[in-house]
């Protein structure tokens, strides 16, 4: 009996693994960077803790609610609900 079938489908099987991993990385790669915050919602905690609720003046001149929230070593005003500071 040859072992020549085996070694076939392990040898495919092997490509399709390491094809799915390479396009995975690549989609991971390609994803696109957040944007930097708006120099709004970084004056609108000047001075506040995380967690402290703020008035966000949007681009439009309108004003939102929103909450102070690290966002790397820089503390943002974010809209929208989230749990903990």
């Amino acid at each position: 009996m040859s072992s020549q079938p085996l070694r076939h489908r392990l040898l495919c099987s092997t490509a399709v693994t390491a094809a799915l991993w390479i396009a995975t990385a690549q989609a991971y790669a390609a994803s696109p960077a957040k944007p930097a915050p708006s120099k709004q919602a970084i004056e609108a905690c000047q001075g506040k803790k995380a967690g402290e609720a703020v008035q966000l003046t949007l681009d439009n001149g309108k004003t939102a609610k929103a909450t102070c929230r690290m966002v790397g070593k820089q503390l943002v005003a974010q809209r929208g609900a989230s749990i903990g500071p």
